[in-house]
């Protein structure tokens, strides 16, 4: 196995971590968009629910003059069942909508855990380097000190 010195392994799972970050962040693009798609097709839904509504309310209005009653009932009937077949067809579109959206909400959620991941072995290392750089710190400063001391000694014994 191939060591990498620690920094380009910091800088790797900077990028990693950045790369997660940018999947969240389409993944809730494509999230909303869902969202968006269902909440259009349900507007869909209500408007055509209410034009049903308001056409059997009408069902029993006198014809236009020309237009028998029987053939004005039929043409009615038709278009409110029509109306409801449209609704019906429409909340099957929401249903698939859904579905896709519940589908892109695990994505997120996935993605999500995918970059706190990331992000907690980005630190783990960040946290790592910073003791290693602790520790090289106290080494130099103990360096100093000893190379101090034999400064001194050495001093002292040319002067005795």
């Amino acid at each position: 196995m191939k060591r990498y010195p620690l920094q380009t392994l910091v800088r790797l799972r900077e990028h990693r971590t950045e790369a997660a970050r940018q999947q969240v962040l389409e993944r809730q693009r494509e999230a909303q968009a869902c969202r968006d798609a269902c909440l259009k097709v349900e507007g869909e839904i209500i408007a055509l629910d209410f034009e049903q509504k308001q056409h059997r309310a009408r069902m029993l209005d006198p014809p236009p003059p020309g237009v028998p009653w029987p053939g004005a009932l039929a043409q009615r009937e038709a278009h409110i069942d029509l109306l409801g077949e449209q609704a019906e067809a429409a909340r099957q579109r929401l249903f698939k909508a859904q579905e896709t959206l519940r589908a892109a909400e695990a994505a997120v959620a996935e993605a999500r855990t995918a970059f706190f991941r990331a992000q907690a072995r980005l630190d783990a290392l960040q946290k790592r380097r910073d003791v290693w750089r602790g520790e090289q710190s106290v080494l130099e400063v103990r360096e100093e000190e000893n190379a101090a001391e034999d400064l001194l000694q050495a001093r002292h014994l040319a002067g005795a």
